[in-house]
Protein backbone atom coordinates (compact mmCIF):
# COMPACT_ATOMS: atom_id res chain seq x y z
CA UNK A 1 0.00 0.00 0.00
CA UNK A 2 1.49 3.33 -0.75
CA UNK A 3 1.19 6.27 1.05
CA UNK A 4 -0.02 10.07 -0.99
CA UNK A 5 2.44 12.07 0.75
CA UNK A 6 1.50 15.55 -0.66
CA UNK A 7 4.18 18.13 -1.96
CA UNK A 8 5.03 20.88 -0.09
CA UNK A 9 4.22 24.35 -2.19
CA UNK A 10 6.66 27.28 -1.68
CA UNK A 11 4.95 30.84 -2.09
CA UNK A 12 5.90 33.86 -0.83
CA UNK A 13 5.22 35.19 2.64
CA UNK A 14 3.99 39.03 2.76
CA UNK A 15 7.02 40.11 4.10
CA UNK A 16 9.17 38.69 1.15
CA UNK A 17 6.66 40.79 -1.11
CA UNK A 18 7.22 43.66 0.67
CA UNK A 19 11.16 43.63 0.44
CA UNK A 20 10.51 42.67 -3.18
CA UNK A 21 8.48 45.51 -4.39
CA UNK A 22 10.41 47.79 -1.90
CA UNK A 23 13.53 46.59 -3.82
CA UNK A 24 12.39 47.08 -7.05
CA UNK A 25 11.04 51.16 -6.07
CA UNK A 26 14.40 51.75 -4.88
CA UNK A 27 16.02 50.35 -8.55
CA UNK A 28 13.30 52.72 -10.28
CA UNK A 29 14.43 55.87 -7.89
CA UNK A 30 17.34 54.90 -8.98
CA UNK A 31 17.47 54.52 -12.67
CA UNK A 32 15.21 57.10 -12.66
CA UNK A 33 17.23 60.37 -12.58
CA UNK A 34 19.69 58.94 -14.97
CA UNK A 35 17.02 57.87 -17.43
CA UNK A 36 15.78 61.89 -17.02
CA UNK A 37 19.31 63.46 -17.30
CA UNK A 38 19.85 61.25 -20.48
CA UNK A 39 16.21 62.79 -21.95
CA UNK A 40 17.65 66.26 -21.04
CA UNK A 41 21.36 65.57 -22.44
CA UNK A 42 18.99 64.50 -26.12
CA UNK A 43 16.69 67.25 -25.67
CA UNK A 44 19.96 69.89 -24.99
CA UNK A 45 22.11 68.32 -27.81
CA UNK A 46 18.88 68.88 -30.24
CA UNK A 47 18.68 72.60 -29.57
CA UNK A 48 22.57 73.26 -29.87
CA UNK A 49 22.35 71.23 -33.29
CA UNK A 50 18.80 74.02 -33.78
CA UNK A 51 21.92 77.01 -32.93
CA UNK A 52 24.12 75.56 -35.49
CA UNK A 53 21.66 75.48 -38.18
CA UNK A 54 21.09 79.41 -37.35
CA UNK A 55 24.18 79.92 -37.15
CA UNK A 56 25.26 78.89 -40.49
CA UNK A 57 22.28 80.29 -41.68
CA UNK A 58 23.04 83.70 -40.60
CA UNK A 59 26.10 83.73 -42.26
CA UNK A 60 24.70 82.26 -45.59
CA UNK A 61 22.21 85.39 -45.40
CA UNK A 62 24.99 87.66 -44.57
CA UNK A 63 27.18 86.24 -47.69
CA UNK A 64 24.53 86.83 -49.72
CA UNK A 65 22.88 90.43 -48.27
CA UNK A 66 25.96 91.57 -46.89
CA UNK A 67 24.76 92.15 -43.53
CA UNK A 68 22.53 90.31 -41.00
CA UNK A 69 18.49 90.06 -41.55
CA UNK A 70 16.58 93.18 -39.71
CA UNK A 71 15.13 93.39 -36.91
CA UNK A 72 12.71 96.45 -37.11
CA UNK A 73 9.32 97.04 -35.75
CA UNK A 74 7.06 99.49 -37.38
CA UNK A 75 4.83 100.60 -33.71
CA UNK A 76 6.52 103.88 -33.35
CA UNK A 77 5.65 105.78 -36.98
CA UNK A 78 9.05 105.37 -38.05
CA UNK A 79 8.64 103.51 -41.60
CA UNK A 80 9.32 99.94 -42.49
CA UNK A 81 7.28 96.64 -42.51
CA UNK A 82 7.89 95.14 -39.48
CA UNK A 83 10.70 92.82 -40.78
CA UNK A 84 12.40 90.38 -37.84
CA UNK A 85 15.41 88.14 -37.91
CA UNK A 86 13.63 84.93 -37.74
CA UNK A 87 11.63 85.83 -40.87
CA UNK A 88 14.68 86.70 -42.89
CA UNK A 89 16.25 83.18 -41.53
CA UNK A 90 13.99 81.36 -42.92
CA UNK A 91 14.92 80.80 -46.91
CA UNK A 92 18.47 79.69 -44.75
CA UNK A 93 16.95 76.99 -42.75
CA UNK A 94 14.61 75.22 -45.75
CA UNK A 95 11.72 77.01 -44.92
CA UNK A 96 11.54 78.96 -48.25
CA UNK A 97 7.48 78.34 -49.18
CA UNK A 98 6.58 79.52 -45.73
CA UNK A 99 8.78 82.67 -46.88
CA UNK A 100 7.60 83.14 -50.17
CA UNK A 101 3.98 83.21 -49.15
CA UNK A 102 4.85 86.56 -46.99
CA UNK A 103 3.72 89.58 -48.32
CA UNK A 104 6.85 91.82 -47.48
CA UNK A 105 4.49 94.66 -48.48
CA UNK A 106 2.49 93.96 -45.57
CA UNK A 107 2.28 96.75 -42.74
CA UNK A 108 2.09 93.74 -40.33
CA UNK A 109 3.66 90.82 -41.26
CA UNK A 110 2.62 88.63 -38.57
CA UNK A 111 -1.18 88.47 -39.54
CA UNK A 112 -0.44 87.22 -42.94
CA UNK A 113 -2.60 84.68 -43.53
CA UNK A 114 -0.50 81.55 -45.44
CA UNK A 115 -2.09 77.96 -45.94
CA UNK A 116 -5.16 79.36 -43.59
CA UNK A 117 -3.00 80.85 -40.64
CA UNK A 118 -1.18 83.31 -40.05
CA UNK A 119 2.32 83.85 -39.73
CA UNK A 120 2.50 84.17 -36.10
CA UNK A 121 0.36 80.35 -35.66
CA UNK A 122 3.21 78.37 -37.77
CA UNK A 123 5.39 76.34 -35.24
CA UNK A 124 8.84 76.28 -36.68
CA UNK A 125 10.53 73.18 -35.27
CA UNK A 126 14.07 74.69 -36.03
CA UNK A 127 13.26 77.65 -33.70
CA UNK A 128 11.81 75.35 -30.49
CA UNK A 129 13.51 73.98 -28.25
CA UNK A 130 12.62 70.57 -26.66
CA UNK A 131 13.16 71.15 -23.48
CA UNK A 132 11.57 74.18 -22.98
CA UNK A 133 8.07 73.08 -21.45
CA UNK A 134 4.97 74.32 -23.40
CA UNK A 135 7.11 75.53 -26.28
CA UNK A 136 4.54 73.80 -28.64
CA UNK A 137 1.36 74.87 -27.23
CA UNK A 138 0.46 78.41 -28.95
CA UNK A 139 0.10 81.71 -26.87
CA UNK A 140 -3.15 81.10 -25.41
CA UNK A 141 -4.41 84.66 -25.98
CA UNK A 142 -3.25 85.29 -29.67
CA UNK A 143 -2.62 82.19 -30.79
CA UNK A 144 0.63 83.06 -31.85
CA UNK A 145 3.43 79.99 -32.03
CA UNK A 146 6.03 80.39 -29.32
CA UNK A 147 10.02 80.67 -29.48
CA UNK A 148 12.90 79.19 -27.74
CA UNK A 149 14.97 81.39 -29.66
CA UNK A 150 16.28 85.07 -29.94
CA UNK A 151 18.93 87.37 -31.19
CA UNK A 152 21.14 89.85 -29.03
CA UNK A 153 20.65 93.68 -29.23
CA UNK A 154 23.29 93.81 -26.64
CA UNK A 155 24.42 94.84 -23.71
CA UNK A 156 22.04 97.53 -22.64
CA UNK A 157 20.72 99.18 -19.31
CA UNK A 158 17.08 99.74 -20.08
CA UNK A 159 15.35 102.16 -18.22
CA UNK A 160 12.81 100.07 -16.58
CA UNK A 161 9.13 101.85 -15.29
CA UNK A 162 8.86 99.48 -12.97
CA UNK A 163 12.01 101.05 -10.82
CA UNK A 164 13.43 97.58 -11.15
CA UNK A 165 17.16 98.43 -9.91
CA UNK A 166 18.35 95.27 -11.65
CA UNK A 167 21.95 95.67 -11.18
CA UNK A 168 22.00 96.23 -7.50
CA UNK A 169 20.22 93.03 -6.80
CA UNK A 170 22.46 91.28 -9.41
CA UNK A 171 25.39 92.24 -6.81
CA UNK A 172 27.87 92.68 -9.35
CA UNK A 173 29.91 95.45 -8.02
CA UNK A 174 31.49 96.36 -5.17
CA UNK A 175 30.64 98.98 -3.18
CA UNK A 176 31.03 102.29 -4.16
CA UNK A 177 32.75 101.42 -7.87
CA UNK A 178 29.62 102.33 -9.46
CA UNK A 179 29.43 100.64 -12.86
CA UNK A 180 32.47 101.61 -14.37
CA UNK A 181 34.27 98.67 -12.96
CA UNK A 182 37.44 98.63 -14.75
CA UNK A 183 37.67 102.59 -14.51
CA UNK A 184 37.80 103.26 -18.39
CA UNK A 185 35.11 105.59 -18.61
CA UNK A 186 33.43 103.06 -20.46
CA UNK A 187 29.72 101.58 -18.72
CA UNK A 188 29.45 98.43 -20.08
CA UNK A 189 25.88 98.12 -18.73
CA UNK A 190 24.31 101.94 -20.01
CA UNK A 191 23.51 101.58 -23.38
CA UNK A 192 20.43 103.93 -23.59
CA UNK A 193 17.07 103.13 -23.82
CA UNK A 194 16.52 99.99 -26.39
CA UNK A 195 13.81 101.32 -28.25
CA UNK A 196 16.09 104.52 -28.62
CA UNK A 197 17.17 101.79 -31.42
CA UNK A 198 14.85 104.29 -33.94
CA UNK A 199 16.16 106.80 -35.52
CA UNK A 200 19.83 108.07 -37.35
CA UNK A 201 22.01 106.44 -35.36
CA UNK A 202 25.70 104.32 -36.42
CA UNK A 203 25.24 100.82 -36.82
CA UNK A 204 28.29 100.40 -33.99
CA UNK A 205 27.42 103.43 -31.81
CA UNK A 206 25.67 103.43 -28.25
CA UNK A 207 22.57 102.78 -29.86
CA UNK A 208 23.65 99.72 -31.77
CA UNK A 209 25.52 97.45 -29.46
CA UNK A 210 24.05 93.79 -30.54
CA UNK A 211 24.18 92.33 -33.64
CA UNK A 212 20.63 93.08 -34.65
CA UNK A 213 18.91 97.05 -34.97
CA UNK A 214 16.64 98.88 -37.10
CA UNK A 215 20.21 98.84 -39.33
CA UNK A 216 21.63 94.93 -38.61
CA UNK A 217 25.43 94.83 -38.35
CA UNK A 218 28.02 93.52 -40.80
CA UNK A 219 30.42 91.15 -40.16
CA UNK A 220 33.00 94.13 -40.32
CA UNK A 221 31.13 96.14 -37.57
CA UNK A 222 31.98 93.25 -35.25
CA UNK A 223 35.12 94.78 -33.86
CA UNK A 224 35.46 92.82 -30.91
CA UNK A 225 35.76 89.45 -32.63
CA UNK A 226 32.81 87.17 -33.84
CA UNK A 227 34.50 84.86 -31.47
CA UNK A 228 33.61 87.29 -28.39
CA UNK A 229 30.24 87.72 -29.21
CA UNK A 230 26.36 86.80 -28.59
CA UNK A 231 24.80 86.31 -31.78
CA UNK A 232 21.62 84.61 -30.41
CA UNK A 233 20.60 83.31 -27.20
CA UNK A 234 18.00 80.69 -25.51
CA UNK A 235 14.55 82.47 -24.64
CA UNK A 236 11.74 81.63 -22.72
CA UNK A 237 7.96 83.52 -23.84
CA UNK A 238 6.32 82.70 -21.01
CA UNK A 239 8.74 84.61 -18.91
CA UNK A 240 7.38 87.78 -20.43
CA UNK A 241 4.06 89.28 -21.05
CA UNK A 242 5.62 91.53 -23.37
CA UNK A 243 6.44 88.97 -26.44
CA UNK A 244 2.83 88.07 -27.27
CA UNK A 245 3.73 87.23 -31.15
CA UNK A 246 6.09 84.78 -31.05
CA UNK A 247 8.77 84.39 -33.27
CA UNK A 248 7.92 86.39 -36.10
CA UNK A 249 7.26 89.96 -34.54
CA UNK A 250 10.21 91.65 -34.06
CA UNK A 251 8.73 93.35 -30.71
CA UNK A 252 9.00 89.72 -29.39
CA UNK A 253 12.33 89.49 -29.96
CA UNK A 254 14.45 92.34 -27.70
CA UNK A 255 16.64 90.24 -25.76
CA UNK A 256 19.99 91.54 -24.31
CA UNK A 257 22.55 90.63 -21.84
CA UNK A 258 21.67 93.05 -19.14
CA UNK A 259 19.83 90.71 -16.75
CA UNK A 260 22.03 87.53 -15.87
CA UNK A 261 21.20 84.31 -17.50
CA UNK A 262 18.05 82.76 -16.08
CA UNK A 263 17.16 86.00 -13.90
CA UNK A 264 13.69 84.62 -12.45
CA UNK A 265 11.28 86.09 -14.40
CA UNK A 266 9.33 83.09 -14.91
CA UNK A 267 5.92 82.11 -12.88
CA UNK A 268 6.92 78.85 -10.95
CA UNK A 269 10.25 79.89 -10.25
CA UNK A 270 10.81 79.94 -6.91
CA UNK A 271 11.82 84.23 -6.15
CA UNK A 272 9.21 84.95 -8.41
CA UNK A 273 6.96 87.62 -6.91
CA UNK A 274 9.38 88.43 -4.05
CA UNK A 275 10.95 91.03 -5.40
CA UNK A 276 10.01 94.14 -7.97
CA UNK A 277 12.31 92.76 -10.44
CA UNK A 278 11.00 88.91 -10.26
CA UNK A 279 8.36 89.53 -12.41
CA UNK A 280 7.19 89.32 -16.03
CA UNK A 281 5.25 92.25 -16.09
CA UNK A 282 5.35 94.63 -18.78
CA UNK A 283 6.93 97.07 -17.72
CA UNK A 284 9.75 95.24 -16.35
CA UNK A 285 12.31 95.38 -19.23
CA UNK A 286 15.18 95.43 -17.34
CA UNK A 287 14.17 91.87 -15.82
CA UNK A 288 12.36 90.18 -18.57
CA UNK A 289 14.73 90.59 -21.42
CA UNK A 290 17.22 88.37 -20.39
CA UNK A 291 18.18 84.90 -21.89
CA UNK A 292 16.60 82.07 -20.37
CA UNK A 293 16.84 78.34 -20.85
CA UNK A 294 14.97 75.17 -19.30
CA UNK A 295 18.78 73.43 -19.25
CA UNK A 296 19.90 73.14 -15.62
CA UNK A 297 22.50 75.55 -14.87
CA UNK A 298 22.75 77.99 -17.42
CA UNK A 299 21.54 78.63 -21.54
CA UNK A 300 23.28 77.81 -25.11
CA UNK A 301 24.55 80.82 -27.11
CA UNK A 302 25.45 80.72 -30.82
CA UNK A 303 28.00 83.28 -31.10
CA UNK A 304 29.61 85.21 -34.13
CA UNK A 305 31.83 82.51 -35.18
CA UNK A 306 28.55 80.08 -35.71
CA UNK A 307 30.33 78.00 -33.05
CA UNK A 308 27.76 77.15 -29.86
CA UNK A 309 28.87 77.77 -26.30
CA UNK A 310 26.93 76.86 -23.04
CA UNK A 311 27.04 79.73 -20.08
CA UNK A 312 26.58 78.75 -17.24
CA UNK A 313 24.72 80.97 -14.47
CA UNK A 314 27.97 81.66 -12.40
CA UNK A 315 29.72 83.62 -15.83
CA UNK A 316 31.20 86.90 -14.19
CA UNK A 317 28.50 90.06 -15.05
CA UNK A 318 30.90 92.10 -16.70
CA UNK A 319 32.27 89.15 -19.24
CA UNK A 320 28.49 88.34 -19.99
CA UNK A 321 27.68 91.88 -20.67
CA UNK A 322 30.66 92.54 -22.69
CA UNK A 323 29.79 89.03 -24.64
CA UNK A 324 26.76 91.05 -25.97
CA UNK A 325 28.83 93.89 -27.23
CA UNK A 326 30.08 93.93 -30.74
CA UNK A 327 31.97 96.60 -30.38
CA UNK A 328 33.09 98.10 -26.59
CA UNK A 329 37.06 97.31 -27.14
CA UNK A 330 36.67 95.53 -24.02
CA UNK A 331 38.86 92.40 -22.28
CA UNK A 332 36.72 89.52 -22.24
CA UNK A 333 37.40 87.29 -19.60
CA UNK A 334 37.15 83.69 -19.52
CA UNK A 335 33.58 81.57 -20.29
Amino acid sequence: MSWYRPRNRHAFTLVELLVVIAIIGVLIALLLPAVQQAREAARRMSCSNNFRQMGLGLHNYHDVMKRFPINWHDGGGHGGNNMCVLIGLLPFIEQTALFDGIDMTSANLTLNTINGKRVCDHQIEAYQCPSDPGVETNNPTTGAARCSYAPSIGAQHIESAAGCDLLAIAGAYPSGMGLDIDNDGEDPFNRGNVRSDYGDQPVSGPFGRGYFTPYSARIADIVDGTSNTILMGEIKMTCQTYSPWGWSWPESLWYATTAPINFPTCPGDARYGSNTCFSNANNNWNAIFGFKSSHPGGCQFVMGDGSVHFLPETIDRLTYARLGDKADGGVIGEF
